[in-house]
């Protein structure tokens, strides 16, 4: 991924990811607003504290925070640890799986020239034009740049 982001913003979507792999195991919505709590107060702070990076090193720098205190709160309600351990695994496939597939369309987007202008509106561009909207093409190719929350701080 080829924007910034900031960790609290991809531990958010991290956390996201857990609560639906646990509805998925039939725990109730109220148990897993419960644990989502206990996890937003454990991983505000440390995640507060960290730089916007590249998505990806925000995504990794916030998964070990956030799979940390998920442990925890799945423990603290009394799941099993094998379906701890399972939920804790497909998150992280899930993330992986997405990382490399944005990876790959980024890096054919960039080899290919696709997501250029539309011939029938813009004239085409020369290779000079091309080199200097790649970056910026990559920033925003399937993402908004700057995570933005729908609802109140």
């Amino acid at each position: 991924m080829a924007y910034t982001a900031k960790p609290a913003a991809m531990g958010a979507l991290i956390s996201t990811l857990f609560a639906d792999r646990l509805f998925e195991h039939g725990i109730p919505y109220v148990r897993v607003g419960l644990m989502t709590v206990y996890v937003e107060e454990c991983t505000t702070a440390q995640l507060a504290d960290m730089k916007r990076r590249p998505a990806v090193e925000a995504i990794a720098a916030a998964l070990g925070v956030v799979a940390k205190a998920w442990d925890e709160a799945m423990a603290m309600h009394g799941m099993f640890r094998q379906t701890i351990d399972e939920c804790q695994r497909r998150v992280r496939l899930e993330l992986e799986e997405i990382l490399d597939e944005h990876t790959a369309l980024i890096r054919k987007a960039a080899e290919t020239g696709e997501h250029g202008p539309n011939p029938r509106v813009e004239p085409q561009p020369t290779e000079a034009d091309r080199h200097e909207r790649l970056p910026a093409q990559m920033r925003t190719m399937g993402a908004d740049p700057v995570p933005r929350r729908s609802g109140p701080p």
